[in-house]
């Protein structure tokens, strides 16, 4: 540039570009947005891990009843068995161990909001000199899958006695 067309262009330096801008150090707005991301993403792993858990023994009692001997003479005593296990999982022993009869059928009912009449009626054949046929057995199949899919697991007020008087009647 010999030959400037302004003079005063001519003292001029030329520009100075400032270095550039980092990644580091962050703002603290994308400090704060990554701590929020990983505590919701910890709680969420917590959660679907503390839900799996709880679930685990429905789980396991679910494939045990699809692999019971439908043949067996003890059939209905073995489906009233699992049932008391399962609950035994969610609650304590001293709370459904010692019940039968019209007290287990009662605290069945009192941990579904719908009441398993049928499952009752069926659980009681258990006991009879003549085996269940084979569409009871069936039914009696269905009914439990279906009170350990509602019941299991146990909603927070399944401590309610069996003798109480809100608990509905098979």
């Amino acid at each position: 540039m010999s030959n400037p067309v302004n003079p005063a262009l001519a003292s001029m330096q030329d520009i100075q570009t400032p270095a550039e801008i980092g990644l580091w150090p962050l703002a603290y707005g994308y400090w704060l947005s990554l701590i929020i991301l990983i505590v919701i993403t910890t709680l969420l792993i917590v959660w679907f891990r503390k839900r799996r858990q709880v679930g685990a023994a429905k789980r396991m009692v679910l494939t045990e009843l699809a692999t019971l001997d439908q043949n067996s003479p003890q059939f209905a005593v073995e489906v009233s068995s699992l049932l008391k296990r399962a609950a035994m999982s969610y609650t304590s022993r001293e709370q459904v161990a010692q019940l039968s009869g019209d007290d287990w059928y009662q605290w069945l009912n009192a941990q579904t909001n719908k009441p398993q009449v049928e499952l009752c009626k069926l659980l009681a054949l258990r006991y009879q000199k003549a085996q269940l046929s084979e569409d009871e057995k069936q039914a009696l199949m269905l009914h439990a899958q279906g009170w350990l899919k509602a019941a299991l697991p146990l909603r927070k007020m399944s401590s309610i006695s069996p003798k109480s008087s809100e608990v509905s009647q098979c």
